[in-house]
C-alpha cells in the first residue's frame, strides 16, 4: 500500500507541476529567478491539482453534519479536491499563484488519515522541480500527445510530453 500510494501520487504530483506551470509561465519564470519560492510552489500546486482529490471512508457511528444525520455503516466520499478550492478557506480558490500563504491543505488528508508519506512527497516534488527548472526553465505541454491517466483513485497524466525552449 505505502510504496504503491507513494509511487503513483508523487508522479501524478510531478505530472501536474510540468502542466501547471506550463500554463502559467510567469509563475514559472518567478521559479527560476527565485527558487526558494519552490519550496510554496508544491504546496500550491497540491492545492491547485491534488493528485487524490477523493478518498472514501465508511461512518463507524451515526454522526450528523450540516442537520443531516449520516447513518453507521455508510460509506461516505470526501471531496478533497474541490475543498482545496474552497473560496472560504483559500480566496479565490480557483486561482493558481505560487505566493499564495495558507496554513494547509487537504490534499494529503486530515487527522488520523493523514499521509504517512506527506514529507516524502514534499521532498520528491521539491526535489525533481527545483532541478527540472535547472535544466529546463521554459517548456510548453506538447498537446497532441499527452493522455491523462484513467484511474479511479488518483488523477494526472500517463503522458505528458513537453517542447523545451
Amino acid at each position: 500500500m505505502i510504496a504503491a500510494a507513494g509511487n503513483e501520487t508523487t508522479t501524478r504530483l510531478i505530472g501536474w507541476t510540468g502542466k501547471v506551470l506550463a500554463d502559467h509561465p510567469e509563475q514559472r519564470r518567478a521559479l527560476v529567478e527565485n527558487p526558494s519560492l519552490v519550496s510554496g510552489a508544491i504546496e500550491e500546486i497540491l492545492r491547485f491539482e491534488a493528485p487524490s482529490p477523493v478518498q472514501a471512508r465508511y461512518v463507524m457511528r451515526d454522526v450528523e453534519y450540516y442537520g443531516v444525520t449520516v447513518p453507521a455503516g455508510s460509506a461516505m466520499l470526501l471531496l478533497n479536491g474541490s475543498a482545496n478550492r474552497d473560496d472560504r478557506k483559500f480566496g479565490d480558490g480557483d486561482r493558481f499563484d505560487i505566493h499564495r500563504r495558507f496554513d494547509n491543505h487537504l490534499s494529503f488528508g486530515h487527522g488520523i488519515h493523514f499521509c504517512l508519506g506527506a514529507a516524502l512527497a514534499r521532498l520528491e516534488g521539491r526535489i525533481a522541480l527545483e532541478e527540472v527548472l535547472r535544466r529546463f526553465p521554459e517548456w510548453e505541454v506538447d498537446w497532441d500527445n499527452a493522455v491523462r491517466a484513467r484511474t479511479s483513485t488518483v488523477r494526472g497524466w500517463e503522458r505528458l510530453p513537453v517542447h523545451t525552449a
